[in-house]
């Protein structure tokens, strides 16, 4: 299943998201950020309801995927512009997180 996210201009959040649910859990098979567009896509091999959330100091967006193994290590990626950094990680053993840290100074306007 193909998931993409779009921080747009001001890095307003918008997406577009095929949602499925699945009792069997799935693994994230791949996942990129474009910082010319702006936009993360992920891709797993089970329907995954995604659940994001804004959090404060430092400015991230945070997006768990519930019942989806990472399947290795934790992996960092810099960011350009107003995205400091962009992680990946098992944040427990069901669910897969992917946070998009801001620079300082950028907010969202969800």
């Amino acid at each position: 299943m193909r998931f993409s996210w779009l921080l747009s201009g001001v890095l307003g959040v918008a997406g577009s998201l095929l949602i499925a649910v699945s009792a069997e859990a799935g693994t994230l098979q791949s996942w990129r950020f474009n910082s010319v567009e702006n936009r993360l896509v992920f891709t797993t091999d089970e329907g995954v309801q995604p659940r994001a959330q804004l959090i404060a100091d430092p400015t991230r967006l945070v997006i768990d995927l519930p019942g989806i193994s990472l399947g290795r290590s934790t992996t960092r990626q810099n960011g350009s512009g107003g995205i400091r950094e962009i992680r990946v990680g098992q944040v427990d053993a069901q669910t897969t997180r992917i946070v998009i840290e801001l620079m300082p100074g950028y907010t969202l306007d969800p």
